[in-house]
């Protein structure tokens, strides 16, 4: 059987809130995310389908069977995320003094974020794909490259809601 995987050069990557119609793809209002690196791609796999036999007793022979798919999977990081993005996206904090303002860091918490939201990948070619409602999380990872930049790899689940039966869209 065939199954679906896309490897994508990105542009950026967008969330909004879920998207549960048609009429939503065009109306969603996104939110840029932090950069990716100049050459990290994004690979949406569709994991393999799981097909089960139908036997009955009195036959050694399957008489039939069923197909069920296993869902898509977008994978991928971020880099140059702000204390900010970070605590959006990871569920830490940034610390105030007393006046209320930023003291300049970021407080990781051991309690995994997970993110509910549609996510948008711009491609480089000026399309994009869209998984209307996906859930997921950004895991901290402290790969400290050149220049000090940290990379935050994702992985983000495309869930179908309700009548809309859609986890995946190319535009």
């Amino acid at each position: 059987m065939e199954r679906l995987i896309i490897k994508a050069r990105v542009e950026g990557v967008d969330f909004a809130p879920v998207i549960t119609s048609e009429a939503g793809i065009t109306t969603a209002v996104w939110t840029a995310q932090p950069v990716m690196l100049r050459d990290d791609e994004v690979t949406i796999v569709e994991g393999d389908p799981e097909e089960t036999e139908v036997f009955s007793h009195e036959n050694d022979a399957p008489e039939d069977y069923e197909v069920s798919g296993q869902g898509i999977s977008a994978t991928g990081s971020f880099i140059k995320a702000s204390y900010a993005q970070m605590a959006t996206l990871m569920g830490g904090k940034i610390p105030v003094d007393g006046e209320g303002d930023p003291l300049g860091m970021y407080l990781h918490s051991s309690k995994k974020k997970v993110l509910e939201t549609a996510v948008r990948f711009r491609l480089k070619n000026g399309g994009s794909i869209i998984l209307p409602y996906a859930k997921g999380s950004v895991q901290f990872n402290a790969n400290v490259g050149y220049d000090g930049v940290l990379k935050h790899p994702f992985r983000f689940r495309a869930l179908a809601q309700g009548a809309f039966e859609t986890d995946l869209i190319l535009a």
